[in-house]
């Protein structure tokens, strides 16, 4: 299936390789929309007219769950339309969040044509009524099955290629149609056999299908638009970006928050304090664009000066990295400062990241233990430990 989708982007979309363009996004979206909807239309009239011909509700039911993949591709037509639109006064960040808004507007739509058809076969299995299907029409049936599920495994295609949650949407609602199709060949087989219950048995199977097909829809969608944490593959990828600049000594604090095609992204660089003002602020700016240019959007570098030249450093680094390894509640540390001139009386400032497991309400005591460890080494010293919140960016 991929080298028959590969064939056909080379035919209807110009530079397809180019997936990071808007507009050739965009193109995607409306070749893998418009295929889907000229495909439901077709396999609607076909089963519909079936449907009714041999009183199968169950069939009639799958040919209606073929429409709403009807309206959800109209949907997904629309959300990619308006997603591609500027950013403008009201909306300074575009318009990218509207494909999971659309793939969210799907899985509702799945979810009421579900409890519909559900009090429809229900009321089928306490009144059957008579109907037989042909072996012509039950191949006929078959064929849309393998129709349905080859145009899921296209959606998939597209939109694994061009990272879209709207499509894959789209291809979970094509594969719950052939999947309810295989409940209407089971109970087309079982007519003929006089056991005409099963219609609205299968028909109750087939509105359950449509149901966690909604759910599925939901899930995928929701997750962009509360603002899911991003893989740390992407996290490494900023870092190492970062690092490649000479005077960055580490990267930590980072904030990625997308909205479609246009990122925000923060982080926080550990820089030596020895440097001119001027200079850091330069680098910033340089670790700013390369950033921006790798993942698009809008980068934002705070520079956090550190001394590194400190005669113990490396002695307190080592002590706060036993401390930390030793304690299961704690990720890492960073942006460690040491102030003062006197060596064994400087205050020693660093920050910690806890266990996503850890509650935000034990940060203290959590704080208290790893200050009075590092006493145990330097009493002369004075601690300041910030606790950065759960499931901040930091690697």
């Amino acid at each position: 299936m991929k080298i028959i989708t590969k064939q056909i982007l080379k035919i209807f979309v110009k530079d397809y390789s180019k997936v990071e363009d808007p507009s050739v996004r965009a193109k995607y979206g409306a070749l893998e929309g418009w295929t889907s909807v000229f495909v439901n239309i077709v396999l609607f009239i076909i089963k519909f007219l079936l449907g009714v011909s041999i009183n199968s509700v169950s069939l009639i039911a799958d040919a209606f769950h073929t429409l709403s993949d009807l309206v959800t591709s109209f949907v997904v037509l629309f959300g990619f339309k308006l997603s591609q639109k500027p950013p403008d006064k009201e909306h300074p960040y575009g318009h990218g969040k509207m494909e999971p808004v659309a793939a969210l507007i799907i899985s509702v739509l799945l979810f009421v044509a579900g409890i519909e058809f559900f009090e429809r076969s229900f009321h089928r299995i306490l009144n059957p009524n008579p109907s037989q299907a042909s072996l012509m029409i039950i191949a006929i049936i078959f064929a849309t099955l393998i129709v349905k599920e080859l145009l899921a495994r296209f959606s998939f295609i597209l939109g694994d290629a061009i990272g879209s949650q709207a499509l894959k949407v789209d291809g979970y609602h094509h594969r719950c149609d052939a999947v309810t199709t295989i409940f209407v060949l089971i109970a087309m087989v079982a007519s003929r056999y006089g056991l005409y219950a099963l219609d609205g048995i299968m028909g109750v199977f087939v509105s359950l299908a449509i149901m966690y097909s909604g759910y599925l829809a939901g899930k995928e969608a929701i997750d962009p638009l509360l603002g899911a944490a991003v893989p740390k593959e992407t996290l490494l990828k900023i870092e190492k970006f970062a690092k490649t600049h000479d005077g960055v000594l580490g990267v930590h604090d980072i904030i990625y928050q997308s909205y479609g095609q246009t990122s925000i992204i923060s982080l926080h660089l550990e820089v030596s304090d020895k440097e001119d003002v001027n200079k850091l602020h330069v680098l910033s700016e340089e670790v700013e664009s390369a950033i921006a240019v790798a993942f698009g959007g809008v980068v934002v570098a705070h520079i956090d000066p550190v001394n590194r030249d400190h005669p113990l450093y490396d002695d307190i680094y080592q002590t706060i990295s036993e401390i930390v390894n030793n304690d299961s509640r704690i990720k890492s540390f960073h942006e460690l400062r040491i102030v003062g001139k006197k060596i064994n009386k400087c205050n020693v400032v660093f920050d910690i990241a806890l266990s996503d497991n850890i509650d935000d309400s034990f940060a203290q005591k959590i704080v208290l233990s790893v200050s009075n460890k590092f006493k145990t080494k330097y009493p002369n010293m004075r601690v300041v430990i910030k606790a950065e919140p759960r499931f901040v960016y930091n690697l």
